[in-house]
């Protein structure tokens, strides 16, 4: 098991391929810190992975605190951060991962400081506070988004060695290769612009249209390319399609952002994934 106190001890080897802090949308919205990563694509030990998030305010102290621990899941919360994060409050995040056998790997220490100052905070407060008015009382559409799995316990329809795909409607997977497909769904505004129709021959099906919808939604769940949309009215779905670009930034970070989404056939796997009766987690 992970220590529940103090230093986590060193990891065999390094499996972690990318680790981010975000110190601004999150503490602005929610006042909690969200922590994200992601594995290396050669890291295959036998799950489940259990992930700990540990705070320190120096990436080389002996005492690291625990702050919350997740399973199978690329991402957790500081939900009760060392608040306001301005000058002078340097901190750091850890997460160590315990496999199925209870090997750990540590991740390296980020840093999770914040150098906006008050006015910062309170104009990046007040872009995204008039968005989500916006969208809720006026121009937006209502949906989920729905996280992609990119680790987790390989499905028995995948090639072992090859990692091909031998089932894209499977009912386990849903063509993601990994058990469960994916994560639970966040409540997801967007503001939807004229759809644009691509036609395109499908050696199958013949000459077909695709409908692209242009949207425009805020910069948190932080969708990502192949992570899918839905209409919480129509229940049509959507993948996101990858260029997702920012069309609202202070100092450098998003605030609101830019997607395409191609709507998927109703014979697509991901329609057989059910809408959230409740219990989809809220940006807001």
């Amino acid at each position: 098991m992970t220590e529940p106190t103090g230093n986590p001890r060193p990891g065999v080897r390094r499996v972690f391929k990318r680790l981010t802090v975000d110190v601004h949308f999150n503490p602005i919205v929610n006042r909690r810190v969200l922590v994200e990563w992601a594995l290396d694509e050669s890291f295959i030990e036998e799950g489940p992975y259990t992930f700990t998030l540990y705070w320190s305010e120096s990436p080389t102290a002996d005492i690291w605190v625990p702050i919350c621990e997740v399973i199978d899941q690329p991402w957790a919360y500081d939900t009760n951060p060392r608040l306001p994060l301005g000058k002078g409050t340097d901190f750091f995040y850890r997460v160590v991962l315990e496999d199925g056998n209870g090997n750990l790997y540590q991740s390296q220490a980020v840093n999770g400081t914040s150098y906006w100052g008050r006015y910062d905070w309170t104009l990046a407060r007040e872009i995204i506070r008039k968005e989500i008015m916006l969208m809720r009382k006026r121009t937006g559409v209502k949906g989920y988004l729905y996280k992609r799995r990119a680790f987790g316990d390989p499905c028995p329809c995948t090639e072992p060695v090859t990692g091909q795909i031998n089932d894209p409607n499977c009912d386990s997977c849903y063509g993601t290769s990994y058990v469960g497909g994916y994560y639970e769904p966040f409540e997801y505004w967007v503001t939807i612009n004229p759809s644009q129709h691509i036609r395109k021959l499908d050696a199958e099906a013949g000459l077909i249209t695709e409908n692209i919808e242009t949207v425009r939604g805020l910069a948190y769940p932080s969708p990502e390319s192949n992570d899918f949309w839905v209409n919480a009215a129509t229940d049509q779905r959507y993948v996101v399609m990858s260029g997702i670009t920012a069309l609202a930034l202070h100092r450098g970070i998003p605030l609101i952002l830019q997607l395409r989404l191609q709507e998927r056939s109703r014979s697509d796997a991901m329609y057989k994934l059910p809408l959230p009766c409740g219990g989809a987690h809220a940006v807001s």
